[in-house]
């Protein structure tokens, strides 16, 4: 009877692990960044994540696994409000950290260029970093800045560039906030003016 009862309770087992996993759908996420007004156009980064929910099992009460990621990358984009237009100007990067967010991103115009950072997770002593670009609007090409990116906040170009950067209402009037961007100004988008791959 003993045998019986451990072969119930394993087959109850396997079959609460399978109902958990049988339908994960996948997610497709995008993250905005604030909108930087300049020029007569609205820069702003994306931050792109297709994954599924981890697998769940039981140990008790159910465990989740940790989420398989198939895809994510991070975009600088240029929308033109009056002729409507989107454009995905660069990808600004493919492999991640914890705790990389755009969110927080700080954008500021400087001798005709977009220059604009963006939180890339933490180093082992729990100092931020930060991911820091320039965008050359007449090229319309990153400027090479010198540095790898991350880089700390101590990092001399950051400094020099947001190192007074406080209220962007005060100190910076061209930011949009991201609730205003995404379900106001783009908000009539399609995911296929967007360009982003949909293949999983």
């Amino acid at each position: 009877m003993k045998i019986i009862s451990v072969n119930i309770v394993l087959i109850l087992i396997i079959t609460g692990v399978f109902s958990c996993n049988s339908n994960r759908p996948v997610v497709y996420s995008k993250n905005y960044s604030p909108g930087f007004y300049n020029d007569g156009y609205i820069y702003f980064l994306l931050d792109y994540d297709v994954w599924q929910r981890g697998r769940s099992f039981w140990f008790i009460m159910p465990v989740e696994g940790r989420k398989r990621v198939h895809f994510r990358e991070i975009y600088l984009y240029r929308f033109e409000p009056e002729s409507n237009e989107l454009d995905k100007l660069s990808v600004l990067r493919k492999d991640f950290k914890p705790a990389i967010s755009v969110s927080y991103a700080r954008f500021i115009e400087d001798n005709g260029n977009i220059v604009f950072a963006y939180v890339a997770g933490y180093d082992n002593s729990v100092n931020r970093l930060v991911d820091i670009f320039i965008w050359d609007k007449e090229s319309n090409v990153l400027i090479d800045t010198g540095y790898d990116n991350p880089v700390g906040e101590s990092n001399l170009l950051y400094k020099k560039y947001f190192s007074d950067y406080r209220s962007p209402a005060t100190d910076n009037p061209g930011i949009i906030n991201i609730s205003r961007l995404r379900n106001e100004i783009l908000q009539h988008l399609s995911e296929k003016d967007y360009g982003l791959p949909k293949k999983w």
